[in-house]
């Protein structure tokens, strides 16, 4: 290269140099001056530890209503529907033994019986059958006795061997098994003494008729059941428990109807889950059941164990109760708090439609929105809803 030329040579590579660190440099600031990933997705309102909330002065003319918070009983799981009945051991069907017509009712529904007593003349041909059979097998087993007692004298005697003996013994067992069960079939089918073809339907046990499946003048059939019979002390009670409340749910537990003070104790706890993804509770009511009837639609509250550390319960509006996306399908409520509704996170213990039992951070003085929580879902923004 020509000396001339070496002084322009230098200089260009020094111009290159400086413009590539300046470049370098203004790139470097203008990343410093980025926020950072994580404070990027930290600005939204739902992730920020302020809890979302709207001015109450923005819906004056909404007809948002709200409702005091009341404070509940949170040993208890409450509002659950439940069903009295009758246990199975306690609980008999009477039904007709033979074809036959009711000649009388002796009893109405509701009345009390004893075991024993009768509750329906029937009228039946089969009887007088039954009758000539017990006849020819009493007849049967006498004349089997008789050959029987024969060929042990005559074998006594050594006229006869040992085999007709064993044969006449036999036929008199055959005899007396015939006649047993023709006896047992006259009584089972409840004949009066003597030769008439009326038979008696009598109760079980103690108990309460609870229905009556026929009338005096109708013709029933062998089995037909007449009469519901039941002891109404103790009852039983088939609870309606959410699954997701049923946790530590188990024997033992007590069990308690507000509306009329009966109480009880859990005797099971089911495993099937029905359509409305609840399990069915069982248990024993023992106290004050003058007021229940099998089949009556009642609500029950079940003792739940005390969790350490826990939140007081409260007592809320069944519609204050809402779900908002974006937290994991967990309840929320509006709280109104300094001019403003608040989104306050709750949880759910139990309830109905009309009230339900919450945990989370609510206040005796709080106030929630009862009715107009779909305006203020809507305002919070896309995605709020359900």
């Amino acid at each position: 290269m020509p000396a001339r030329l070496m002084p322009s040579c230098r200089l260009l590579a020094l111009l290159l140099a400086a413009s590539t660190a300046g470049s370098l440099s203004h790139a470097g600031l203008a990343r410093a001056a980025e926020p950072p990933a994580s404070s990027t997705s930290s600005a939204s309102p739902r992730s920020s530890a302020t809890p979302a909330s709207l001015e109450v002065a923005r819906f004056a003319a909404a007809g948002i209503q709200t409702a005091p918070v009341l404070s509940a009983d949170a040993g208890w799981l409450g509002h659950l529907p439940a069903r009295v009945t009758v246990p199975d051991a306690q609980l008999r069907f009477v039904a007709a033994p033979v074809s036959a017509r009711v000649i009388a009712i002796l009893v109405g529904t509701g009345d009390s019986v004893k075991a024993g007593q009768p509750l329906a003349t029937l009228s039946s041909a089969e009887l007088i059958g039954l009758r000539r059979d017990l006849v020819q097998a009493s007849a049967e087993r006498d004349r089997a006795a008789r050959a029987f007692a024969r060929d042990q004298a005559l074998f006594s005697e050594g006229l006869i061997p040992a085999s007709r003996v064993e044969a006449s013994r036999a036929a008199d067992r055959q005899a007396a098994a015939l006649l047993a069960e023709r006896r047992a079939l006259l009584q089972l089918a409840g004949a009066a003494p003597g030769g008439s073809a009326e038979l008696t339907v009598k109760s079980p046990i103690d108990g309460v008729l609870l229905s009556q499946q026929v009338r005096a003048g109708e013709r029933v059939d062998p089995a037909t059941t007449l009469f519901q019979v039941a002891r109404l002390e103790p009852l039983a009670l088939e609870i309606d428990v959410p699954v997701a409340l049923a946790g530590g749910l188990a024997a033992g537990r007590a069990v308690r109807i507000p509306a009329s003070g009966s109480e009880g104790r859990v005797i099971a706890v089911g495993r099937a889950v029905g359509v409305g993804q609840t399990i069915v509770v069982r248990a024993q009511l023992d106290t004050r059941l003058a007021t229940l009837n099998p089949g009556q639609q009642v609500e029950a509250e079940i003792a739940v164990p005390p969790r350490e550390g826990t939140r007081p319960a409260w007592r809320i509006p069944g519609s204050a109760l809402v779900r908002l996306a974006g937290t994991d399908s967990r309840p929320v409520v509006f709280a109104e708090r300094n001019g403003r509704y608040v989104v306050v996170p709750v949880e759910l213990i139990s309830g109905s439609d009309q009230e339900r039992v919450v945990r989370g951070g609510l206040d005796a003085g709080d106030r929630v929105v009862s009715r107009g929580t779909s305006q203020l879902k809507a305002a919070l923004g896309p995605g709020s809803g359900d």
